[in-house]
């Protein structure tokens, strides 16, 4: 559940860096780090399982190219939605 959720906050993490207008890489890039710091966060932190500890050095390179991935989709969802709203905009009106 938790990595579902480290998943969604990277989404909206990353449109909303869209929105405040960063750069793709940097975005992408500092978004995608959610989702291993949680992993790691909960594997070093809080132990539930022994196992966690052992699979952590797999599980933390992974979860940062799922988090890339998360990243790069709400950047894309964002970039193609302040598109569509710029098309609203009557010409004239929206500033060149």
């Amino acid at each position: 559940m938790a990595f579902v959720t480290g998943l969604i906050a990277t989404l909206f993490l990353a449109g909303y860096l869209r929105g405040r207008r960063v750069k793709a890489l940097l975005a992408i890039a500092g978004a995608g780090l959610v989702l291993p710091v949680l992993v790691a966060f909960t594997s070093f932190v809080y132990p539930a399982d022994p196992e966690a500890r052992m699979w952590a050095e797999i599980a933390i390179p992974v979860s940062y190219l799922w988090g890339m991935t998360a990243a790069g989709l709400g950047y894309g969802v964002a970039a193609l939605a302040l598109i569509g709203r710029r098309d609203l905009i009557p010409r004239g009106v929206y500033p060149t």
